[in-house]
């Protein structure tokens, strides 16, 4: 496996393994992994510069919105 997903690939199913795999991914299957709302999926990958519109659908860059989720843990947790 590629990078570090090897490390806790005990506690992934083929659902996390499929959707790391993906560079981009759609609004609809980030809400529905996630637990979104795509509202808030919006808004959040809009301040992570992860946003992205093609023709009238938007998709977000994995990699740029998963490193903004975990600075915004780093944040929240004083770490």
């Amino acid at each position: 496996m590629k990078g570090n997903l090897w490390k806790v690939s005990d506690l992934l199913d083929e659902t996390d393994i499929r959707f790391a795999q993906k560079r981009f991914f759609d609004l609809r299957s980030g809400y529905e992994y996630y637990g979104l709302t795509e509202k808030v999926l919006m808004r959040m990958a809009r301040e992570a510069g992860a946003l992205y519109k093609i023709y009238t659908t938007y998709r977000v860059r994995r990699d740029l919105f998963e490193a903004y989720l975990r600075e915004q843990y780093r944040k929240e947790n004083g770490l």
